[in-house]
């Protein structure tokens, strides 16, 4: 049967190069954990026998998961272990950590730390030697550094990495620091503890657009990736991430 004149058209070679760009600007979804941790972090549950690393590499390629972040508290000591059993797959793996620091408001302001994946275990140490972090409390949850919060800030930011306060909605004590971090240092992505509590944002920001996460704090293996976000970057790995949790620059 013969076609009507004009019912199918060849798209140009500069129409379909303006279609993939700006399909490309719009971005790609992306599945991630950002708050696991591993045996470097004390009290982390682990499974006789069985090889951490590779183990939680297979969990979260099983799990759909396109990005995990490794992220003990005060230690970069398995960092690298993770990065190497994720070699060859399609998994991303961001360097990381997770401290506590202090603020007039609240004493006990949990932040993850990201960092760019080429940075590795090193860098995360010498990090939390910038910090003024003993060598005696790396991977101990319960200590709370007392540098000053932007110093903090400083540190993590000229090693480009990222901060996200975490699970600051757990107490109404942590809830006070919250109006601090965003009004005052200018902070747009949280790590929620509950996502009931983007609530909160939305009903004291309306006009404040914000990254709101909740990931899986895991604490072993089974835990990874049981709790997720699906965020649409631009670009893939820390890159991306740096873009959508960047401070307000105009705060802090």
């Amino acid at each position: 049967m013969a076609k009507s004149e004009g019912s199918q058209k060849e798209q140009s070679p500069m129409g379909l190069r303006q279609k993939i760009q700006k399909s490309s600007s719009r971005g790609k979804n992306y599945v991630m954990d950002l708050r696991i941790h591993s045996p470097a972090s004390l009290g982390y549950l682990g499974i006789e026998g069985i090889d951490t690393a590779p183990a939680m590499v297979r969990l979260a390629k099983v799990k759909g998961l396109d990005v995990i972040a490794v992220t003990d508290f005060y230690s970069g000591g398995f960092i690298d272990r993770v990065a190497e059993a994720a070699k060859g797959s399609s998994l991303t793996v961001i360097p990381g950590t997770v401290i506590r620091a202090t603020l007039p408001v609240c004493n006990d302001v949990t932040l993850l730390c990201l960092f760019p994946e080429e940075s590795g275990g090193a860098l995360i140490e010498q990090f939390l030697t910038s910090i003024g972090m003993p060598q005696g409390s790396f991977g101990n949850p319960t200590y709370v550094v007392q540098r000053d919060f932007h110093a903090i800030m400083k540190n993590v930011e000229e090693l480009n990495g990222v901060i996200i306060p975490s699970r600051m909605d757990k107490t109404p004590h942590q809830m006070g620091a919250i109006p601090a971090l965003v009004d005052d240092f200018g902070f747009r992505a949280f790590d929620l503890a509950y996502p009931d509590s983007a609530a909160f944002f939305k009903q004291r920001w309306p006009k404040i657009k914000f990254q709101l996460f909740s990931f899986s704090n895991a604490n072993a293996l089974a835990q990874v990736g049981s709790r997720i976000a699906k965020v649409k970057m631009k670009e893939a790995g820390f890159a991306g991430l740096r873009e959508i949790m960047a401070r307000d620059e105009m705060n802090g």
